[in-house]
């Protein structure tokens, strides 16, 4: 089997180069991933004023990751890709072992008015691989040329690539579920996007059937919104369906709930009921649903139960405006999880956006801290004036 010789151990991310694109006009905009020993960050801040172009940086790297591995794609999702000479270049350091042998190549995707001749908008040297280690640059994606025109396959047919993204391809077909709670072994790259708007809803759905959630198969990416009132797009079907599973998934996945979001105070994931089927949280003696929780809560719980039962062994974790619904003392405490988790999952990477001071408190670029490779980026000029800003912070 082709996964037999092709087994992924490393999906980083180095650098992004945008290009016409939203507020990002003029010239190629780049920000690196990496840390000051040029190693990529598992930990990673965007920083900036609402309207600067944070959420457009995460919805652009999503949509290239669902993008680039579609056999024929009609439409990438964005107006100025899709329509304009917009043209976006994300460079991944992937290591893998092929055929019995380990290697790290450089591994660029790509979309938008790119040239034939060229398809690329940042120029990797032989010098420059070397500085990371890497040995041959693969790019992978579409191109086109005429405004609105046809969308051309980018790089010429090779074994190695090939193999790559028939991979991808045959899992998504076959949509494998997962097989653990933050206890992956598939390892496949994905990328799991949190927009800001995440709220839990209360289901209104009458129709509440023990039924698979939707986005439970493998895919590239998954965009995880406010979840609606619908019953499979539910936390409350997520965990009744984990309860059904029987396990030890829902076991696990409550008491890490528990120990994250109620390790303080009387409040805590109890269980699921049978009727009407949805999540039991107790809070002093009282039972409560999910969406009857805090905002702040609400947050917290929706991200750490989506990426733990989405998550493959190399998930990219993008989440936008961070702070949102926290208040500083949880400002802290999620930063102190997420450093917490990327020790735990050395293989994952989480770049979050945030304009909160009381996060980059939290976060000293400064100060080394064992298995967190921190890194962050401050988009546009004369946003630092915001900022107490350690000098390592990288800006535009």
């Amino acid at each position: 089997m082709l996964a037999d010789q092709f087994i992924i151990e490393g999906f980083e991310p180095l650098w992004l180069t945008i290009d016409n694109i939203g507020p990002f006009r003029d010239q190629p905009y780049e920000i690196d991933f990496t840390d000051n020993e040029g190693v990529p960050c598992n930990l990673f801040l965007l920083m900036s004023r609402n309207g600067q172009g944070k959420t457009t940086i995460l919805d652009i790297i999503t949509r290239l990751m669902d993008f680039v591995f579609q056999e024929n794609p009609r439409q990438f999702g964005n107006e100025d890709i899709d329509y304009g000479k917009g043209r976006v270049q994300w460079d991944i350091r992937l290591k893998v072992t092929w055929r019995g042998k380990k290697i790290s190549v450089l591994l660029s995707l790509l979309a938008g008015y790119l040239s034939r001749e060229y398809p690329a908008i940042k120029e990797w040297t032989n010098q420059s691989l070397e500085k990371y280690n890497l040995s041959d640059w693969h790019r992978i994606g579409f191109r086109r040329q005429a405004l609105g025109g046809n969308w051309q396959v980018i790089g010429k047919s090779e074994e190695f690539i090939d193999t790559f993204i028939g991979i991808i391809q045959a899992e998504k077909l076959l949509s494998s579920p997962p097989d653990g709670f933050e206890a992956p072994t598939l390892f496949l790259p994905r990328v799991l996007f949190f927009s800001a708007y995440r709220d839990i809803e209360r289901v209104t759905s009458s129709d509440r059937a023990i039924i698979r959630p939707d986005n439970w198969g493998y895919s590239p990416t998954y965009k995880i919104n406010s979840q609606g009132n619908q019953w499979q797009q539910s936390l409350d079907n997520l965990l009744v369906w984990l309860k059904w599973l029987d396990d030890g998934r829902f076991d696990r996945a409550r008491d890490l709930i528990n120990k994250r979001v109620f390790s303080e105070g009387n409040k805590f994931l109890e269980d699921v009921r049978k009727d009407p089927p949805e999540a039991i949280i107790n809070s002093a003696g009282q039972r409560h649903r999910l969406d009857q929780l805090s905002s702040g809560e609400k947050s917290l719980v929706q991200l750490f139960l989506r990426i733990g039962a989405h998550m493959t062994q190399h998930t990219i974790i993008l989440i936008d405006e961070l702070d949102i619904h926290l208040h500083p003392n949880w400002q802290h405490h999620i930063i102190a999880l997420f450093k917490e988790f990327v020790r735990d999952h050395p293989s994952i990477t989480v770049i979050a956006s945030t304009h909160s001071r009381e996060i980059l408190s939290a976060f000293p670029l400064d100060i080394p801290e064992e298995g967190v490779r921190k890194g962050g980026f401050i988009i546009k000029e004369g946003i630092a004036e915001e900022y107490a800003k350690p000098q390592t912070i990288k800006e535009s």
